[in-house]
């Protein structure tokens, strides 16, 4: 059977792929869903380079630009950042600077009275899903 992949549209060379090492990234297509536990950070999706998806966008002039997190009218920031019950993988210092990604509306689930928390994500993050707020 013939391969059907398409050919030059790896995650390595797409918009949406932020470059980790040589041969991994994250995508950052979309914005962090809401989790079911409170300060969870919001991770993207690593990916190997090859690595491929329908949502594929060449990587030029015409390619849409990341919104950063602190640039974002979907970003909840309170001075001082968040003070979680768990630090996790992160830093105090890193949390200072962290608020709460507002872009996506928790999805249904099949147990009643189910709590949606909001990820976390750093001032410095970025993703597609955004909007940039407006300079009054």
């Amino acid at each position: 059977m013939p391969e059907n992949r398409h050919a030059g549209r790896f995650c390595g060379n797409c918009a949406f792929w932020r470059h980790l090492t040589d041969h991994t990234g994250v995508c950052r297509l979309h914005a962090p869903a809401p989790g079911e536990d409170r300060d969870e950070i919001g991770h993207w999706a690593h990916t190997f380079h090859e690595d491929y998806c329908g949502e594929w966008r060449a990587d030029d002039a015409s390619a849409p630009k990341a919104i950063v997190c602190i640039t974002c009218v979907y970003w909840s920031f309170l001075e001082g950042g968040i003070t979680p019950v768990d630090y996790r993988d992160q830093l105090p210092h890193w949390w200072e600077k962290a608020g709460h990604c507002l872009r996506l509306a928790p999805k249904p689930g099949g147990v009643s009275g189910r709590r949606a928390f909001w990820r976390v994500t750093h001032e410095s993050g970025s993703c597609f899903d955004g909007r940039q707020l407006s300079k009054a």
